[in-house]
């Protein structure tokens, strides 16, 4: 694999586009709790397209290339301290000229690994995407929409068991934390088994305001406690082989319509965001 961006206009001129795979991660500098980093979205995005580039040269014979990633995403809570976020149709309109600019390059392998949950963020890349491939014709997918709702999901066990147990687990909990534990246990800070369970329903997270009360002064929602570096290569590894399955089925062109379209993606009041008032970023200054 290569850094798209190390090389010269010539250099990519060379390139065997047809036998190419170019993954792009777009993500948030977004907080996570006071025990992960405000680039965790970022870390995850990368590690995956890197394991998964690693897996595809071997498997496919073909060449991956990665940009560096772009650090702009939407989210539906914005207030908590530390975050960038930017609206709906912001992150759709630098998706857009992402995809095409590598579009004019020549690739027609394009991997969009919008690592990141929230499915503003989510239906505003695969907008893109979507606009891309009816304006250029098929180049590119957005497959994490449909990874993160357990679209071609080989979990273990004990991984079954957690998330039966402890499914609420919807940001810097068990699942990031274990993520993280195994990516390099030195991007957690110590503390996380002392905090208590946030929990919240899935029918709550659709209100900002009752997920800001679940977030508390903490900024978590879950149950960091229970996490292991055991329970995170599994779910790293599972990410990794969901990624490897979307990305060689849309290179063949052959059984990647699982992953083409997000499942929400239709639900109209998702899409509010992209209107001017509606999707306002709701940022709050902190003075002294």
């Amino acid at each position: 694999m290569r850094d798209l961006s190390l090389l010269t206009w010539s250099e990519v001129m060379d390139i065997n586009k047809r036998k190419s795979l170019v993954f792009i991660v777009i993500a948030p500098i977004e907080e996570h709790g006071t025990h992960l980093p405000l680039s965790t979205d970022i870390i995850e995005g990368e590690y995956w397209s890197k394991g998964a580039m690693c897996v595809l040269e071997r498997r496919l014979g073909i060449d991956c290339f990665y940009l560096p990633t772009f650090p702009v995403a939407a989210a539906s809570v914005n207030e908590f301290y530390g975050s960038i976020h930017f609206p709906m149709k912001t992150v759709c309109d630098v998706t857009f000229a992402v995809l095409e600019s590598i579009c004019f390059m020549g690739f027609w392998n394009i991997i969009v690994i919008a690592s990141h949950a929230d499915p503003q963020h989510q239906i505003a890349v695969e907008k893109a995407v979507r606009k891309i491939n009816k304006r250029h014709g098929l180049c590119a997918i957005a497959p994490m929409g449909q990874i993160f709702m357990g679209v071609s999901s080989e979990k273990s066990g004990k991984l079954k068991t957690m998330e039966k147990e402890h499914g609420s687990d919807f940001h810097a909990g068990w699942i990031e934390t274990s993520s993280f534990l195994d990516i390099d246990p030195r991007y957690v800070r110590v503390g996380y088994r002392e905090l208590a369970d946030s929990v919240i329903t899935e029918k709550d997270m659709i209100s900002r305001k009752r997920q800001l009360a679940a977030m508390g002064k903490y900024g978590y929602i879950g149950a960091p406690r229970f996490s292991s570096a055991e329970l995170g290569k599994d779910l790293n590894d599972d990410c990794i082989a969901a990624i490897c399955d979307a990305a060689e089925k849309f290179f063949n062109r052959d059984g990647y319509q699982k992953y083409w379209h997000y499942s929400l993606y239709n639900i109209l009041p998702l899409h509010l965001g992209f209107l001017p008032i509606a999707g306002r970023v709701h940022r709050k200054k902190v003075t002294g």
